[in-house]
C-alpha cells in the first residue's frame, strides 16, 4: 500500500512564474497513487503502523502499515496563517473513498516545538468533489509558524476506526494571493480575443458571460467577481469540470457579480506540451483548479483549491455583495 501523506504538491507540479511545468495530475485517485510524496512517506522506525505511540512523544515519520483507510493531504499550499486544509481518504487498495458517513478530525503539532503536545485541532467537513462519485474533507486550520508540522488524523465511521500520524510542511507565505490582499490585474483572454469560445475555453458548454471580461477589466469595473482557473478538457469527470460547473450553478443566484473562467494553460490542443499562462504565474498557482472570490475593491475575499461546495461559494458571495 502506498503510505503517503501529500504535503506540498500532492501530485501537482509547481508553477514557477513562467517556467515550464509538467501536465497536472487531475484525478484525486491519481493524485494519491502517483503523487510526489513529501513529508511522511515510508520511513523507518520500529513502529511501521503510523499509529500513535503509547509514550508521550509521537513518531510522525512512519508508514501507514496495514491501515484499512488512510489520509492524503491534498492541499498544495499550506502557509503561516489561516488555511483551507483538504484531506482525501484512500482504502488499502489506494482507491478513493466516497463515504460522507465517515468522520475525520485531526490534531496538529509544530514539530520544532513538540511532538507530544498539539498546537491546534480541527474537525473536517465532507465536500463532494465529483457529485456521487468522490469527495474530500475540508477544514480551516491556523498555523502560527513555518516548518515541519505533524498531524494525528482520526478516521471513524462505516466500520472504520483509524488513528494515524503524518507530517507536512508549512511555508512562510502562500504562493497564491493572500486573503485581504489586492489581486493581480491580469490581462486574461476574453471572447473578443478569439473567433469562438473553444479557442480560449475547454469547457464543453461554456457560458458566454464567463468570457466577457479579463481580470484587469473586472477590477476596473469595481464590482465583485469570481475567477475560476480550470481546464475541463483534461478532467471533465474528475475535478476541474465539476468545480467550474459548481461556479456556473451558483452564478444565477448572484447576478450582481461578474464571473470569469480562465484556462491556466496555453497550447490546449497539445496536451503533452501545455504551457502555463502569464496569469498562472501572476496568481502563483501551485495546482489547478482554483476558485477566487474578489470584492468590489479588488481585494481577495476567499480562495478555494481543488473543489468548492455550492454552500461555501454562496457564503463567500454573500459577504461581498
Amino acid at each position: 500500500m502506498l503510505a503517503a501523506f501529500i504535503a506540498r504538491n500532492a501530485g501537482y507540479p509547481e508553477v514557477d512564474m513562467g517556467i515550464k511545468m509538467r501536465p497536472i495530475t487531475r484525478s484525486f485517485a491519481a493524485l494519491a497513487v502517483t503523487a510526489l510524496v513529501l513529508g511522511a512517506c515510508g520511513g523507518g522506525g520500529e513502529d511501521e503502523s503510523g499509529e500513535s505511540s503509547d509514550a508521550g512523544s509521537k513518531d510522525f515519520s512512519g508508514s501507514f502499515g496495514d491501515a484499512e483507510v488512510y489520509p492524503v493531504f491534498v492541499s498544495s499550499e499550506l502557509a503561516v496563517g489561516s488555511n483551507r486544509f483538504i484531506v482525501g481518504l484512500l482504502d488499502s487498495n489506494d482507491a478513493p473513498l466516497n463515504d460522507p458517513d465517515i468522520e475525520v478530525s485531526a490534531d496538529f503539532y509544530d514539530l520544532a516545538e513538540s511532538d507530544a503536545e498539539p498546537v491546534t485541532g480541527a474537525d473536517f467537513e465532507y465536500v463532494e468533489s465529483v457529485p456521487g462519485k468522490r469527495g474530500v474533507y475540508v477544514s480551516t486550520v491556523e498555523f502560527d509558524a513555518a516548518g515541519d508540522w505533524g498531524a494525528e488524523v482520526r478516521i471513524n465511521g462505516s466500520g472504520v476506526d483509524e488513528n494515524l500520524l503524518g507530517s507536512f510542511e508549512v511555508r512562510k507565505e502562500a504562493s497564491t494571493p493572500a486573503l485581504g490582499e489586492k489581486v493581480p490585474a491580469s490581462k486574461t483572454l476574453t471572447a473578443d480575443d478569439a473567433k469562438n469560445l473553444s479557442a480560449i475555453s475547454t469547457d464543453p458548454q461554456p457560458d458566454p458571460e464567463f468570457y466577457e471580461l479579463s481580470v484587469a477589466e473586472a477590477l476596473a469595473e469595481g464590482e465583485p467577481f469570481v475567477l475560476a482557473f480550470a481546464t475541463p478538457k483534461f478532467c471533465a469527470s474528475a475535478t476541474c469540470g465539476p468545480t467550474l460547473e459548481i461556479v456556473k450553478s451558483v452564478a444565477g443566484d448572484f447576478p450582481g457579480v461578474n464571473y470569469l473562467h480562465v484556462e491556466p494553460y496555453t497550447n490546449l490542443d497539445q496536451p503533452d506540451n501545455l504551457q502555463p499562462t502569464e496569469a498562472t504565474g501572476e496568481w502563483g498557482l501551485p495546482s489547478e483548479p482554483w476558485v477566487f472570490v474578489v470584492d468590489a475593491e479588488g481585494t481577495l475575499a476567499a480562495k478555494y483549491e481543488g473543489v468548492v461546495s455550492p454552500d461555501e461559494l454562496r457564503v463567500a458571495l454573500d459577504e461581498v455583495t
